[in-house]
């Protein structure tokens, strides 16, 4: 559960791999009846609390998932956090809406090829949200070790069985964009093909969760950054750097947990762990700066 001037927003905290780990962070659960099907967005529900009380967290985060946050707030003296993976989008509505304190977001604008700034422009942001520099990560196909189905870049894609990431998440974006140029290549409509590929449409929502398939061996392959490969011992065939940048509502740049947050991105201390970690995570001279608001 997210306050937000004295309104109380819940989130669900997803399905499949991680979702164990997530539940043990939830403040509560709902009950859903069972001739229910689905609960709208912005329907009120009746939250049952797993403690006594609910206290807010200092810094809220909903956005793309990134083990670079990780390395931030462990880097952070904060007393609670929280952090909802909902994909870049979602992150970026969560700004637009007031409910995130800050959100990670790597989203590709297809027609300039430019990271997040057209996306801030497109959703009316400028003025009421602040872009802050974040670092280039490593994306890619992650396999299993030895490469076992032979994959060597996007177009292999087309024969295997994948794991994709949700809808509205950088990452799924970035995934449709190169299977669109693949296709383009054969001759292909991308509209026919993707219903025809294994996989397209199952989702994870992080990419732990990728990497977790790709392991046990649901599927042959999936996109997602390399720090993920190195942990779950994984090929990594590297497509793309992307900008991981950090979007902030504007009344929330005194807050001060969002600046404890920008003081530790543009850190020295954060530059080294990067670079001792080795995990396809790079500043740039620009990182913790602010670069659009």
């Amino acid at each position: 559960m997210v306050e937000d001037e004295g309104r109380y927003l819940v989130y669900d905290v997803g399905l499949g791999s991680g979702a164990v780990s997530s539940f043990g962070l939830s403040d509560g659960y709902v009950t859903v009846p069972e001739e229910v099907e689905l609960i709208e967005e912005g329907e009120r529900v009746r939250v049952t609390l797993f403690g006594s009380e609910l206290k807010p967290s200092e810094l809220v985060i909903i956005g793309s998932h990134c083990v670079g946050i990780d390395i931030l707030l462990g880097m952070m003296d904060l007393r609670s956090y929280k952090v909802i993976n909902v994909g870049s989008m979602g992150g970026l509505k969560a700004v637009e809406r007031g409910e995130a304190d800050l959100a990670g977001v790597h989203l590709l604008d297809e027609k300039t090829g430019e990271y997040n700034i057209p996306f801030v422009k497109r959703f009316g942001l400028i003025g009421k949200a602040v872009l802050v520099r974040g670092y280039l990560r490593e994306q890619g196909i992650l396999v299993r070790k030895g490469n076992p189905r032979g994959i060597r870049g996007i177009e292999d894609l087309l024969e295997a069985t994948i794991i994709n990431r949700n809808k509205g998440s950088g990452t799924r974006i970035l995934l449709d964009l190169l299977l669109k140029e693949a296709c383009e290549r054969k001759g292909l409509k991308f509209e026919e093909v993707k219903g025809r590929i294994k996989g397209y449409n199952v989702e994870a929502k992080t990419h732990s969760a990728v990497a977790s398939a790709v392991a046990s061996g649901r599927a042959d392959a999936g996109l997602a950054i390399r720090s993920v490969a190195k942990l779950y011992g994984l090929d990594f065939i590297k497509v793309a750097d992307e900008h991981y940048d950090f979007l902030i509502p504007k009344r929330k740049m005194g807050k001060r947990s969002v600046r404890k947050f920008i003081e530790a991105l543009g850190s020295e201390e954060f530059r080294r762990e990067l670079r001792r970690r080795d995990i396809g995570l790079v500043p740039t001279s620009e990182t913790g700066k602010v670069i659009l608001s």
